[in-house]
């Protein structure tokens, strides 16, 4: 049985990439050429107006590669449920199955894209040594909560289509409420800690102590991340365990 899930799990995680990459010539390079582009065009509008930001490519290309993955774990586990009806449908297997399997490709994909822009953040000036090691944890950390985010919205989103609509509405507005081209420290005081509710806010702090300034995160960030995750992640379960019974008949 457990071999069984785990070919499973193997042959999802491939279907799901073969369908993200369907009849492209540059397949996964698409990794590192969407950061790139945004890159490219942040650069150019905001690079003079956030003059007092040094080294402002490895400032926003070390959030913005987290984003990418961040909203495209999230846009692919709000269908995933949906997208694979006919499978929920003639396949006796766990449902959480496929929630993983999405995350999964999403996780691949962006691996390759940050191993590629490991090359290109030397260039723009990261430094390496003993701290950037943390980012493997918050890698995790930052996987399970895109995951945990994810799955509530595939499982509402089953019985609420206005569930992804909502979502593809706000994501465009997260993503500039978030400190990916700026710095919170731009923003007023008074106003600094409305920006803070924001959870992404404390992950990209954390990401930024490693990539762009070459320091281990502080312990009551990594605390706030770590709490954020257990939270996020419970919820998804209690959501996805009180919904999934009905999700076949509602597909």
């Amino acid at each position: 049985m457990k071999s069984r899930t785990s070919y499973l799990v193997y042959f999802l995680i491939l279907k799901n990439l073969q369908l993200k990459y369907k009849h492209s010539i540059l397949g996964f390079v698409w990794s590192f050429l969407h950061p790139l582009f945004y890159l490219l065009v942040f650069n150019f509008v905001f690079s003079k107006a956030f003059s007092q930001i040094q080294h402002y490519s490895l400032f926003v290309i070390s959030g913005l590669i987290f984003w990418i993955y961040f909203s495209g774990s999230c846009n692919s586990l709000s269908q995933t449920f949906i997208r694979n009806a006919q499978l929920l449908k003639s396949l006796n297997v766990n449902k959480i199955l496929y929630p993983i399997s999405e995350q999964g490709a999403e996780l691949v994909s962006f691996l390759s894209g940050f191993l590629l822009f490991a090359f290109l953040m030397l260039y723009l000036g990261m430094t390496i040594n003993i701290s950037f090691l943390w980012i493997i944890p918050i890698i995790l950390l930052f996987t399970i909560f895109s995951f945990s985010l994810g799955l509530i919205l595939g499982s509402l989103n089953v019985f609420f289509r206005d569930i992804g609509i909502l979502w593809n509405t706000l994501n465009p507005a997260l993503f500039y409420l978030s400190p990916i081209a700026f710095s919170i420290d731009i923003i007023p005081k008074e106003y600094q800690f409305y920006f803070k509710l924001n959870p992404l806010y404390h992950f990209f702090f954390i990401i930024r102590n490693v990539l762009y300034e070459g320091t281990a995160p502080s312990y009551i960030q990594l605390f706030y991340c770590l709490l954020i995750t257990i939270l996020t992640l419970l919820l998804a379960l209690f959501v996805y365990r009180k919904t999934r019974n009905g999700f076949i008949s509602n597909l």
